[in-house]
């Protein structure tokens, strides 16, 4: 598991101010850690770079001067282009593509290691000693992962001057937005999903899945069942999302890495109201919902603590309540972020 906090500055001509990163990645599987802390450090990256390729070819198709690099903020409010498409499906497209990217180098690692396999088996087979060191994906030297059997939830989220907020997500780990109106008569706190988990029960989930061969069984008794993708005979662990970045042997099963991505206008009103948004894994949200959160971390806030600290804290301690099996609580991951 892991998770990332990035910002930075870009000036626009829409607005001045940074545009803020933040993403979290779960991983899974023997190697999600790998998996995992690949994503958190390539997946910024691989969208920063599709969305300024956008913003040149948006400029580019309204007949505007492109030269030197692109800020990675839309600089029109969603023109419509020469092909029908407008800003915001430029950008939408834009963190599709980049998800599709790095699914791409997970496989492209996996099949280094398959064929690394396959050399050491005919070596084996030859009585010749095998290769030593560490497989290398790149020249760089980044390490050779193999996610057939591993992967990753990624939930990435990009907010933009003039309150527009970018969301990419792919698996289980959740956005939610909370707002309430400032002031001494101010309103109790709001809270929206900026994102759905992406489970196999879900009716097109489900479709995608049954149509590629595979089944959507119910594991465990409740209020502790769950939803995973199931084939006979199959020789790798079921998984219970419908969506991620790796897990390859599950690929075939109907999982996707397409990512779902929405570009959300004016979330709030920054003269009139208060905002927070928490990112965290579904170690936050399956012992918590969306509103308890938000008011779990704005107290905190308050109080002068940590709201982010308060709000794993909190998290473990219902997993601990709930006196599963060998004191099992699922990995925690949470960013929290106040507007």
């Amino acid at each position: 598991m892991a998770a990332v906090l990035c910002r930075g500055g870009c000036g626009n001509s829409e607005a001045t101010g940074a545009t803020d990163l933040l993403a979290v990645f779960d991983g899974h599987g023997e190697g999600g850690h790998w998996v995992s802390e690949t994503c958190c450090e390539v997946l910024p990256k691989l969208l920063l770079r599709r969305l300024a390729q956008a913003n040149t070819a948006q400029a580019a198709g309204s007949g505007g001067q492109v030269s030197g690099a692109q800020c990675v903020s839309p600089t029109a409010r969603n023109p419509q282009e020469a092909d029908g498409r407008s800003g915001t499906e430029w950008w939408r497209e834009a963190a599709i593509l980049a998800f599709e990217d790095m699914h791409a180098i997970l496989e492209t690692s996996t099949a280094k290691v398959m064929a690394r396999e396959e050399r050491d088996e005919q070596l084996a087979l030859e009585g010749e000693p095998q290769e030593n060191g560490i497989l290398e994906l790149s020249s760089c030297g980044q390490p050779a992962i193999d996610a057939r059997c591993s992967g990753t939830t990624g939930t990435v989220l990009l907010l933009l001057p003039s309150r527009r907020l970018l969301a990419a997500h792919v698996g289980d780990s959740r956005a939610v937005f909370g707002t309430r109106r400032r002031g001494p008569d101010r309103s109790p706190w709001r809270a929206i999903e900026l994102t759905r988990d992406h489970k196999p029960d879900l009716p097109d989930e489900r479709q995608r899945i049954e149509d590629a061969g595979a089944q959507v069984v119910v594991v465990g008794c409740p209020p502790h069942s769950t939803h995973r993708v199931f084939t006979p005979h199959q020789s790798w662990p079921s998984i219970n999302m419908s969506r991620s970045l790796g897990d390859l042997h599950a690929h075939t099963q109907g999982l996707t890495s397409a990512a779902e991505a929405n570009l959300v206008e004016q979330l709030w009103d920054p003269g009139m109201e208060e905002a927070v948004i928490i990112l965290g894994s579904d170690g936050i949200w399956d012992v918590l919902d969306g509103l308890v959160a938000v008011e779990l971390v704005a107290h905190a806030r308050e109080q002068g603590n940590d709201p982010a600290a308060v709000l794993s804290h909190e998290a473990y301690d219902r997993w601990n309540k709930r006196g599963l099996q060998g004191g099992y609580t699922d990995d925690i991951t949470v960013i929290v972020k106040f507007l």
